[in-house]
């Protein structure tokens, strides 16, 4: 197996990988304030809700369009989106996004310094590496590489991608649980060993990723540092709890959660409506996980909130890294089967990333609500062990994964071919966007035909998909999918109906027409919608969204037209419509109308 040290001959190639990491980094922000970004579909909900508490002019209590989705997250991710928008004065997507992308940024470069220190500590070179990886300075050059790769691997999860960079994020949450893991594989003998510092600091870093997410965290969090003091702290099997000093363990555990807890509390005290966060966040947003009219075990064992999801949870989250990462999991289970039978074991540090893994996985088995998003906190753990194992992931999975990344950008030119066919510009994408789509082709088959380029090609290919699909979107962030500015101007305190097919979807037209009155009306398929005359009942203006070709009303006046990416396409159309008439299946245009009458 070759080693990312032989990709290019003569040059420090640590020092390549790392302008690499850093520049997969930078790409997080291409596009970042547009419209059209993979996300969560309640990131506009909880937009929402930031701009009208920040528009109260007090922190608390929050403040919702919905009166049955107002507290349904801890306060401090909407304080976030409030200083980042600078409480109204500021309000655009990029602004309240940016805080999402410096967490996902630290979580990166968490991922690369404790991948970097772990390589670098283990003594045995694993097979493959360059000549002079053996050495002091050998060892820190590949170790340097592979932190790299390891960042790069991370940022390329499409659960990454899509969780650490809009508004609604996993990336602060990710950051502050993670990180008690992070600093328990950095030192473990020492933190497990301290007495108060590292339960009252741990404590405080839980209860601030609580107040991102819910209380429920000290939960898996808890379940997984218990582990680690038995595990490591203890050197005893799990099951083995009747031991000395189990009960000074524990403690500790006990007090780190109970410390969290009360920092989490803080939102009881100062909210004005105590009774009220009690009510729908407590009793309605988490116990409301546990209920479920189908029964438990029916639920478990079926659909798409079933156990299979957990188990699969990591595999699906790393999206066109799906191969690599089962991969890993093969060569992890070959490893420890190597290591029982000559008696060696992994080191502290990765049995740390091995237990949240599993805590977090196991604790989410219990409520009846599954996910695989709830799973991505761990993800780092598995983007640094697919890099310790990365020499020892059979070539296979990789040309697997790239693959699948062919496909990807085989699918990103034909969303651009369906553009340029919908807006009948053959320009509307500069050359450069279908040579770089021809080089990821190109590169993925290069990879999967010369095997010592399979795997440095692999490190990169997955990001550079994601690339493309910010790429392909562009232009319809871009003037494309705005209104003229006189139009704006024209609509100031006006009230507009907009469509809305989600909750809280109608946020978006903040963004797009800011100044503008929302009204939003039901429109389950925005091109099919054909009662535009019951719009006008209650507002002059009306956004009407039509397939290319389709007119909006038989009787408006259309004053704007603009572009929008579809989405939640009828099942009607089916999948083949995204490859007969793509500029259909993609795209409608948006136009802004009014009545003939005054």
């Amino acid at each position: 197996m070759t080693s990312p040290e032989k990709l290019k001959p003569g040059i420090r190639a640590h020092y390549l990988w790392l302008g690499l990491s850093i520049a997969v980094a930078l790409g997080y922000l291409f596009g970042l304030g547009g419209d059209h970004i993979p996300r969560n579909g309640d990131e506009l909900v909880y937009a929402n809700i930031a701009r009208l508490t920040a528009e109260s002019g007090h922190w608390l209590p929050l403040v919702s369009a919905y009166d049955f989705m107002r507290n349904t997250k801890p306060p401090l991710l909407f304080w976030q989106a409030m200083v980042a928008g600078g409480w109204g004065e500021h309000w655009t997507l990029l602004n309240l996004r940016l805080p999402s992308v410096v967490y996902s940024w630290a979580v990166a470069l968490m991922v690369g310094l404790l991948t970097w220190k772990m390589v670098r500590s283990d003594a045995a070179t694993p097979v493959g590496l360059a000549p002079g990886a053996s050495t002091a300075e050998g060892r820190n050059r590949h170790a340097i590489t592979m932190a790299a790769i390891a960042a790069i691997i991370y940022l390329s999860f499409f659960s990454s991608y899509r969780y650490g960079r809009p508004y609604l994020t996993s990336a602060a949450e990710t950051f502050w649980l993670f990180g008690v893991f992070f600093a328990i594989a950095w030192s473990p003998v020492p933190l497990l060993a301290s007495r108060w510092k590292f339960p009252l600091i741990a404590g405080l870093a839980l209860g601030i990723g609580c107040l991102y997410k819910s209380f429920a965290m000290v939960v898996p969090v808890g379940f997984g540092l218990a582990l680690c003091y038995q595990a490591i702290g203890a050197r005893l099997a799990p099951w083995r709890i009747f031991r000395r000093g189990i009960v000074i363990d524990g403690l500790k555990v006990a007090t780190l959660c109970a410390i969290a807890l009360a920092v989490f509390g803080l939102w009881f005290a100062i909210d004005p409506q105590p009774g009220e966060v009690w009510r729908e966040f407590v009793v309605g947003e988490n116990a409301g996980k546990f209920k479920s009219s189908a029964g438990y075990f029916k639920v478990a064992f079926s659909g798409s909130s079933g156990f299979l999801t957990n188990v699969t949870g990591y595999f699906s989250n790393a999206g066109l890294l799906l191969p690599v990462s089962i991969g890993c999991a093969w060569a992890a289970w070959r490893s420890s089967r190597q290591r029982a039978a000559s008696g060696q074991s992994v080191s502290d540090a990765e049995k740390v990333l091995w237990l949240w893994l599993l805590a977090l996985a196991l604790v989410f088995m219990v409520p009846n609500q599954r996910s695989a998003r709830y799973l991505v906190p761990a993800m780092p753990a598995v983007a640094i062990l697919i890099a310790l194992y990365w020499h020892r992931i059979p070539r296979i999975w990789f040309s697997l994964t790239l693959a699948l990344c062919l496909i990807g950008a085989l699918a990103m030119g034909l969303i651009g071919f369906g553009a340029v066919r919908a807006t009948q510009n053959t320009w509307l994408y500069s050359s450069m966007f279908w040579l770089f789509l021809v080089a990821i082709a190109v590169c993925c088959v290069i990879g999967m035909v010369k095997k010592e380029l399979t795997r440095p090609i692999t490190a990169v290919a997955s990001f550079a998909v994601l690339l493309s699909l910010a790429w392909v979107t562009a232009p319809f962030n871009g003037q494309l999918g705005r209104f003229r500015a006189d139009t704006i101007a024209r609509l100031q305190g006006q009230a507009v109906s907009v469509p809305t097919n989600f909750n809280g979807q109608f946020e978006r037209y903040q963004f797009i027409i800011k100044g503008a009155k929302i009204i939003p009306y039901i429109a389950e398929q925005p091109v099919d919608y054909t009662d535009v005359n019951e719009l006008f009942k209650t507002s002059r203006y009306a956004l009407v969204q039509r397939r290319v070709g389709q007119p909006p009303c038989a009787q408006c006046r259309v004053l704007d037209v603009r572009w929008d990416l579809r989405s939640r396409q009828d099942e009607k159309e089916g999948t083949l419509a995204a490859f007969k008439t793509p500029e259909t299946f993609w795209y409608a245009k948006e136009y802004l109308v009014e009545r003939l009458t005054p």
